[in-house]
């Protein structure tokens, strides 16, 4: 058998966490240019980082930690010195081109992560700009590209994709980047780490060894299941894209969170009839509706639909699936809810209950231990215990766990890209090159 390819550093996954971590390695790194609002709400950092000598990813990441200051909220507040975009000019981060270290991205589908399988219309929970990178802001994209659109709206999924998609080549990358490529085993190796990974088309194998290893898969790497009988069944789909997908009439959706609100409002506008099953009291369910319902579109559509009392959107809260049957007519989803258990009779059912992310990859390495974090979306992952100043792992030495999988940071885009930085910036200290 060969030898493995080696890396110094290997990324898996190309979503808004790897991605950005790609181009930073590959040597755009960021300085500080300071900015007339950055230096008004926050003249002591200004003092401090007009003070730096080089790039900002050489900083002493411990003493901004001693100090109070997490990297990840500097290099936010680096990028965002306030939440509306007003120009670039207010961004207080530039970046210089410098020589790139040894890396590579492997991602199973193309670059841009989740939101390259979420609904086709769905929107972000978050103005364009808080999704952008700070090396490569949303409005100089536009620009480029003449697209008409404004960065402080919500952005609908195939405006941010087409942003995604356009950062490897644009910075020089494509060439260190694998798609569709899956990896299927990571293992400890007297080089670090060894990953096995395999074609998503031939299913040809691969191996790599690297001295550094980013883990950047997302937070729903693992769909979760119900384990009920009949799950598999070819009438039932754990995936939802758009109404045309589903042309029959009767549809269960299960699910009560985010992406399982938007296929029921969407499905219901197009003309469905939709039972709408989730396992959560209406309180909760219709607590955040109502909390978001002024300042996002589809909780507004979603709060309207509820409040007509439309026979056409049937919610069944505090409920659980028992089983799923293929019946003489269609589908037959048996319900256990309230004391009482109904048998419904559908043509579709969705089941978009969420994921978690995939750690059973890595094999070999001392036992994990876990974080829970919740936001109020609904929204959970497994975080992994990290080093404050670098976002490595406590656990194993010279793995960073990347965006929401590192433990503290915020389940928003906007307070996730300032770890690229971090994370970045401790691995070329680590080999001298700092």
């Amino acid at each position: 058998m060969p030898s493995p390819e080696h890396h110094t550093v290997i990324i898996v996954g190309g979503g808004p966490a790897g991605l950005p971590l790609a181009v930073v390695l590959g040597g755009w790194h960021p300085c500080y240019r300071g900015g007339d609002l950055f230096r008004h709400r926050y003249p002591q950092l200004d003092a401090y980082l007009s003070r730096v000598d080089g790039g900002l990813l050489g900083i002493d990441f411990r003493s901004i930690v001693k100090a109070g200051i997490q990297p990840v909220d500097l290099f936010r507040l680096l990028h965002h010195p306030g939440l509306k975009f007003r120009g670039v000019e207010e961004i207080a981060l530039g970046f210089r081109k410098a020589h790139p270290i040894d890396y590579l991205l492997i991602t199973q589908e193309e670059v841009g992560g989740l939101w390259n399988n979420v609904p086709e219309n769905l929107l972000t929970l978050s103005p364009g700009q808080w999704m952008e990178f700070a090396f490569y802001p949303l409005a100089q994209h536009i620009q480029e590209q003449d697209i008409d659109l404004d960065v402080n709206d919500l952005i609908v999924k195939h405006n941010l994709l087409s942003y995604y998609h356009r950062v490897p080549d644009r910075f020089e990358q494509t060439g260190r980047i694998h798609t569709h490529e899956k990896v299927v085993r990571i293992e400890p190796h007297d080089l670090g780490f060894l990953l096995t990974t395999r074609d998503v088309g031939t299913r040809t194998t691969h191996r790599y060894t690297c001295k550094y290893l980013v883990y950047a898969v997302g937070q729903r790497s693992i769909l979760r299941r119900l384990n009920v009988p009949g799950e598999d069944l070819p009438f039932v789909t754990n995936h939802y894209n758009r109404p045309e997908d589903f042309p029959a009439e009767r549809i269960v959706v299960v699910g009560g969170g985010r992406s399982a609100d938007w296929a029921a409002t969407e499905l219901y506008d197009a003309g469905k009839q939709v039972h709408y099953v989730m396992r959560q009291p209406f309180k909760r369910h219709w607590k955040l509706i109502s909390d978001s319902r002024h300042g996002l579109p589809y909780y507004a559509r979603i709060a309207e639909i509820i409040e007509s009392r439309s026979p056409r959107f049937d919610t069944r809260y505090e409920t659980r699936i028992r089983k799923i049957e293929q019946g003489p007519a269609g589908g037959l989803v048996t319900l256990t809810g309230n004391g009482r258990e109904q048998t419904l009779e559908v043509d579709h059912a969705i089941l978009e209950i969420g994921g978690i992310a995939d750690y059973s990859l890595l094999r070999g390495f001392p036992p994990l231990r876990f974080v829970e974090k919740y936001d109020r979306y609904r929204f959970q992952v497994h975080q992994l215990p990290t080093h404050p100043h670098s976002y490595e792992s406590l656990a194993i030495p010279n793995l960073y766990p990347g965006g929401y999988l590192a433990e503290g940071l915020g389940l928003v885009v906007i307070a996730m890209h300032g770890a690229t930085c971090a994370i970045a910036g401790d691995i070329l200290q680590k080999e001298g090159w700092l």
